[in-house]
């Protein structure tokens, strides 16, 4: 009876460190107070807000899975779906925003540099924020 207990003692541990482990949100990057990064930063992947609800970095995701934004100034590419990249023209606002025009397809979007922090808006409850390396 003491060895089956043991067992299932080891088992619930066990999965109780897995579960933790697997869910471990990353600890935002995100820094308004620090100098504005420049649009033709490096950026990665931070947090997304779906509808509404965080969705947070987790610390076992690899980069080439995660939400991608770069630029050179003049065009952009974004992706937020592995395989489904989006890539137009970037136009500087005189706000200090930029818009993301997709050739003419889809809405334009807005994206917001706050710090060391790149936001694109989606919609007015889901965005994607990156931050620059």
């Amino acid at each position: 009876m003491i060895k089956k207990m043991k067992k299932v003692i080891v088992l619930v541990i066990s999965l109780t460190v897995l579960i933790c482990c697997a869910s471990c949100a990353m600890k935002s990057k995100v820094d308004v107070n620090a100098d504005t990064a420049p649009i033709t930063s490096e950026w990665t992947f931070d947090h997304a807000v779906n509808k509404g609800n965080d969705v947070p970095r987790l610390m076992f995701d690899k980069d080439e899975n995660l939400p991608q934004f770069s630029t050179d100034g003049n065009t952009f590419s974004f992706c937020i779906v592995s395989g489904k990249t989006y890539s137009g023209t970037i136009e500087a606002n005189e706000d200090g925003t930029y818009t993301l025009s997709n050739n003419g397809k889809g809405q334009p979007l807005t994206v917001i540099i706050e710090g060391n922090s790149l936001t694109v808006y989606i919609t007015d409850d889901t965005s994607v924020t990156f931050v620059a390396k």
